[in-house]
């Protein structure tokens, strides 16, 4: 596997991008809380964020992120905000098929962040960072078509729609997924 890729920190013009460290825990909770109401629209694409949270859980999701990119399992990374010192979100690889060679991606931003192209500017440097180092991997957003916001960050960095899918939620309605890539 190429070190390259699994880089731990990128820098943004106005963030770094760092994969989580053991003790963070209290501050993505803060995160999360703070935009929770927005995250729980999207009970099929964010799971987790349907469930109870604490500073506890997301320092248990800290420490599991960073076990899981130290193994290269997944390339999970916050983006801060470089002035300030301020979670702005999160952003990363979520599944990647080293087989297929196909990284699937999924990105968050804190309410008081929103509007400002914070997430377009991460995932350009992180989708470019890729493609400079690891040219053979296609990058897939699969997102709730009813998701216009995360539609126009992945259209604005450069992914293309290629399909779109009825899926069954665990609610036991239908909803339409979109496919946007990017590579390869």
């Amino acid at each position: 596997m190429n070190e390259a890729v699994f880089a731990q920190s990128l820098q943004t013009p106005r963030m770094w991008l760092r994969c989580p460290l053991p003790g963070e825990g209290v501050l993505l909770y803060q995160a999360v809380v703070s935009t929770l109401d927005q995250l729980r629209q999207w009970p099929d694409s964010l799971p987790w964020a349907q469930q109870p949270q604490s500073p506890d859980i997301s320092e248990d999701y800290c420490q599991t992120c960073y076990a899981a990119w130290v193994m290269g399992l997944r390339w999970p990374l916050l983006m801060w905000d470089a002035d300030s010192g301020r979670l702005v979100g999160s952003i990363g690889f979520h599944r990647m098929d080293h087989e297929s060679q196909i990284w699937e991606l999924g990105y968050w931003c804190c309410q008081a962040f929103q509007g400002q192209g914070r997430t377009v500017e991460a995932v350009q440097a992180l989708t470019t960072y890729v493609l400079q180092h690891w040219t053979q991997v296609r990058m897939l957003c699969r997102i709730d078509s009813r998701n216009s916001a995360s539609i126009r960050v992945a259209i604005k960095a450069g992914f293309v729609c290629e399909k779109q899918e009825t899926l069954l939620s665990d609610s036991g309605g239908y909803f339409q997924v979109q496919h946007y890539v990017l590579g390869r």
